[in-house]
């Protein structure tokens, strides 16, 4: 019950508040002046999107695969790829560019949540009064900034302190919205689909572009496969049948019972349920609301950041984990940060809701749409379904989210072109970025020592003057000593010890076996391989540990941790196109840098540059 209650600040904000707005674009797109034909049609549209989509799609099928308690796309594609040995990276393939894609369409269309929450809400006092409308956009912009404070504190907490709100938030939507349909019942009509496929027929092309308003009905749901080890499907599942969905059905259908009654309430159907005596103490609740629903997209996009570090399809940056209770709950203090200028930058942009749905919810389109494909990969290939009951599965979903993305793109000319603009740079760097680090990799291992070699040339004893500890994406031989002369003496009098850290295809590691190799190769040449689970942060502390249950102390003063800086330079031949190689240049110089990701203490860090070949 905890976690279902913190569930519905954390993972429904987006998707609870979109009555706000959600009829009234539709009705816009429509140019209905809200006659029950059209109303009928788009609560039909409204409530068969949702159970198709939410019901059917994520809340019975997707949320059931997940890779040990992991959700998301990228835990989708960590599900599909095969294990990978020694660090070797994920490979370019069309099933890795699609979840590339979804993912980054995920964050790209999701830095508008925000920003189209807070402002629908705080465009209720303009309803109290016209006075107020200056006062829109500054309050608007102060609520944001509020919110992306609060993130570091974490979702654990966050969550404990919207999940109360949220509760209140769609209990009262859901009685408003059932006091107008008691009041004008005939609005039930709506749940038969048929009203929903004539006002299609009836309104041609223009009522398939509809569907461009109708996503914003769903524009959170990712958020429930993404969010998924932070709570679990049990109390996401629960949240949503108990409380969420009845809620919001009620009322978009209360919306429509009132617009029948009165059509003048196409102004703003949602604050139009409200009594008058109760519309400040309404605005307020739906501001709470609003900011608690940029949190779905924030927390979501924390997670997916942190799989696409450990995936290497993103440079590294600063992780923090914020919560010993619970495993996957993560703070990233730099994509906070973009997030709140990028969302204050739309604020005073576009200045209303009105202005900001006409680019909301294409890009999130393209995600769902590559989910379902990934899914497909995933039940076919991973969890052996049956071929010919999935591809029937995964038509309908793709049928769907096709017509949701296609009736969206008319509004690329309205500004979707930032989302996607947004969403394409993501792609751009993520593809360079894994190809970038593939190149540095292989460039680097052809600078290495064979370990034969090594072995051969060694001096015989323990090597009793402190430890070296080579930090190498390949472990199959000693990086440094071709070219460095210094290294080169050193290692004469010293042990070796050769530490590979890679991921493994598993969110977490629990045992100091699964936790690394200790192979012995001489007395004076160890090689280790450390894992971590792509939901873990890598740290030296429980390699070191886990190397002392193989009787291999590493904890000691006299133990040196050497890495490479590596400078690139173009290839006399087959390399990188330069303007990519200089992207990847520019990204390796601003990721974090991987002992500081360690926390190795900087007193035993030694440095070394190599010159690399791209």
């Amino acid at each position: 019950m905890i976690l279902t209650v913190a569930a519905l600040g954390i993972v429904f904000g987006d998707i609870g508040t979109s009555p706000l707005y959600t009829l009234k674009v539709c009705l816009g797109l429509a140019g209905s002046k809200g006659g029950l034909a059209d109303v009928l049609g788009i609560c039909s549209l409204l409530f068969w999107t949702l159970v198709i989509v939410v019901c059917i799609k994520y809340a019975t099928f997707i949320t059931r695969v997940d890779h040990e308690g992991e959700g998301g796309i990228l835990a989708l594609l960590a599900l599909a790829s095969p294990a990978r040995q020694n660090g070797a990276m994920i490979r370019r393939t069309v099933l890795t560019v699609i979840v590339i894609i979804g993912s980054s369409t995920m964050i790209g269309d999701g830095i508008i949540t925000p920003a189209i929450s807070v402002i629908s809400a705080v465009e209720g006092i303009g309803v109290v009064s016209s006075a107020f409308h200056p006062y829109i956009v500054p309050i608007s912009l102060g609520v944001i900034v509020g919110l992306f404070a609060l993130q570091r504190g974490g979702t654990e907490r966050v969550g404990a302190l919207f999940g109360p709100v949220m509760l209140a938030w769609f209990v009262v939507i859901g009685v408003l919205g059932a006091l107008a349909v008691v009041a004008h019942p005939e609005v039930v009509h709506a749940l038969d689909p048929r009203y929903a496929m004539q006002f299609a027929g009836r309104n041609g092309l223009a009522g398939f572009t509809i569907l461009g308003g109708v996503v914003l009905a769903v524009t959170g749901v990712e958020a429930m496969y993404a969010d998924l080890s932070h709570f679990g499907r049990g109390p996401i599942v629960t949240g949503w049948y108990t409380l969420v969905f009845p809620a919001l059905v009620l009322n978009y259908f209360g919306q429509g019972a009132n617009l029948l009654n009165d059509p003048r309430t196409i102004a703003n159907p949602f604050y139009a349920l409200t009594p008058a005596w109760a519309l400040i103490p309404m605005v307020v609740l739906a501001t709470c609301a609003t900011v608690i629903a940029s949190q779905a997209l924030i927390s979501g996009t924390f997670t997916l950041v942190e799989q696409a570090i450990a995936l290497n399809l993103a440079p590294r940056v600063l992780v923090q984990h914020t919560s010993h209770r619970y495993k996957g709950q993560v703070f990233v203090p730099s994509v906070n940060r973009w997030l709140a200028i990028g969302c204050a930058i739309l604020v005073l942009g576009f200045r209303s809701s009105d202005a900001l749905a006409s680019l909301y919810g294409l890009a999130i389109g393209f995600t769902m749409l590559c989910t379902s494909l990934t899914y497909f990969v995933v039940i076919t290939k991973v969890l052996h379904w049956n071929r010919i009951a999935s591809l029937a599965l995964v038509s309908l979903f793709v049928v769907v989210d096709g017509s949701l993305v296609l009736a969206s793109l008319p509004k690329v000319l309205a500004g979707g072109w930032i989302p996607l603009t947004t969403s394409a740079a993501l792609v751009l760097m993520s593809l360079t970025w894994l190809e970038g680090r593939r190149s540095l990799s292989k460039a680097l291992a052809e600078q290495q020592t064979p370990i034969e070699t090594v072995l051969e040339k060694l001096p015989a004893g323990v090597g009793e003057h402190g430890t070296m500890v080579f930090l190498t994406p390949d472990p199959r031989g000693v990086p440094f000593l071709a070219r460095h002369r210094w290294i080169r003496d050193r290692a004469q009098e010293e042990r070796i010890v050769i530490l590979n850290i890679s991921r493994a295809p598993t969110p977490y590691l629990l045992t100091d076996h699964e936790r690394v190799t200790v192979e012995r190769l001489s007395l004076r040449l160890v090689r280790v391989i450390a894992r971590f689970g792509y939901m873990e942060a890598p740290a030296i502390g429980p390699i070191l540990r886990s190397c002392e249950a193989f009787g291999l102390n590493l904890d000691r003063d006299d133990t040196s941790f050497f890495y490479a800086d590596p400078k690139i330079e173009p290839a006399e031949h087959g390399g990188m196109p330069g303007w990519r190689r200089e992207l990847f240049a520019a990204l390796q110089r601003n990721a974090r840098p991987l002992p500081d990701d360690l926390h190795i203490k900087a007193e035993r860090r030694v440095e070394l540059g190599v010159t690399v070949a791209m």
